[in-house]
């Protein structure tokens, strides 16, 4: 009679969303990655079978399913069809992958399961195992192979070498990010005025800067685009690069509205930055935000490169990719139900603004639908 499986690791991700358990049994040891209570209506567990300690069985293991327990892979599936040795717990260790919703399990610094943050998203659910070499229609796991035969090798080195630049006392990062961005907003904006961390003391390390140009205040972030957002790999698959990193904008006038106000907006800006990560959702092109730091008739923000009409900005590359600069337009009410009345009807309210001259720069003005 089994007492219940082990638990040999269990790691969080950067905002709690999401939780990488290793479990072991007499019979089986598994990978899975929970979501926390506020994202499980939105998110189901995923599982990844990791080894077989007994010998595997000949056909798929439906009592163990049936039991409540976790299955076996089929014999002539594993690598070991005799059984392999329990997982010692302190070989054991997790990485999560940059966006922060998929993560490998590694066993002495090799990789034994992969979960993807894709799999999260995917109605069938994705997982790969070093010890996996075959799998058919009713796969609970697929083989993760050789290297140079499965991404997943190249994600997982990436992701390795990712946290472990960030751990690295001794050649920090963020100097260099910052500086970047700095300068470049500098070149279009003149003198950096002030300068918010808005990163609650969490990593990755973020920031607002805050400019002035004829009679213009500007902010915008930085360190944001550090993370690839999660989603979009699942949506944009291989033009994914140019859709995952972000940062955000805000250029508002002086001749309409008071030091307060301007202030108050940009506070609204930073809360925004993290989005992405806490809700495991993205933010792109014609995406609508709540906010209570507009004033009024303003309730709710729509997110724009394509408002923006000044001279082009080319924000410095984050780990190859490209960045984009998302302008922060307030918008109203009706303006908001408008764009959530049909899909891509974000895209229908830029198009009505943009026609009505509405640019990057908030200004007051009347509801245009």
């Amino acid at each position: 009679m089994s007492n219940g499986p082990t638990v040999l690791i269990e790691q969080a991700n950067s905002r709690y969303t999401m939780y990488a358990v290793v479990e072991q049994d007499e019979r089986t040891a598994y990978f899975y990655l929970y979501p926390a209570e506020l994202q499980s209506k939105k998110y189901r567990m995923r599982a990844c079978w990791l080894r077989n300690i007994q010998p595997g069985p000949a056909k798929r293991d439906s009592a163990a399913m049936a039991n409540g327990d976790a299955p076996m892979l089929e014999a002539h599936f594993s690598n070991h069809p005799e059984g392999k040795e329990p997982l010692k717990a302190e070989l054991v260790s997790v990485v999560w992958m940059p966006e922060d919703d998929g993560a490998a399990v590694l066993y002495d610094g090799k990789t034994l399961g992969v979960i993807p943050g894709w799999s999260l998203y995917a109605d069938e659910p994705a997982a790969y195992a070093a010890d996996c070499i075959n799998a058919d229609g009713n796969a609970i796991v697929f083989p993760l192979g050789e290297l140079g035969k499965n991404e997943q090798h190249t994600r997982v080195a990436e992701a390795v070498r990712f946290r472990e630049a960030w751990d690295d006392t001794e050649a920090p990062q963020w100097p260099v990010i910052q500086q970047q961005f700095i300068a470049t907003y500098e070149s279009h904006f003149g003198e950096i005025k002030q300068y918010f961390a808005i990163d609650n003391n969490q990593w990755p390390p973020m920031a607002l800067g805050k400019f002035e140009k004829d009679n213009i205040v500007y902010f915008l972030t930085m360190g944001v685009s550090i993370r690839p957002m999660p989603w979009v790999s699942y949506l944009y698959n291989d033009n994914a690069s140019a859709y995952r990193r972000m940062e955000l904008a805000m250029a508002i006038s002086k001749d309409d509205f008071s030091e307060e106000e301007i202030m108050k907006m940009a506070e609204g800006l930073s809360s925004m930055a993290d989005i992405p990560w806490r809700h495991i959702s993205w933010l792109g092109e014609g995406h609508t935000i709540a906010s209570s730091k507009l004033p009024a008739p303003f309730e709710s923000i729509v997110l724009s490169a394509a408002l923006y009409n000044g001279e082009s900005i080319a924000l410095p590359e984050m780990y190859g990719d490209k960045v984009n600069l998302f302008w922060v337009s307030p918008v109203t009410l009706s303006e908001r139900q408008f764009a959530h009345e049909k899909a891509n009807g974000g895209y229908e309210l830029l198009e009505k603004m943009i026609q009505e001259d509405i640019t990057h720069i908030v200004t007051k003005r009347e509801a245009i639908v």
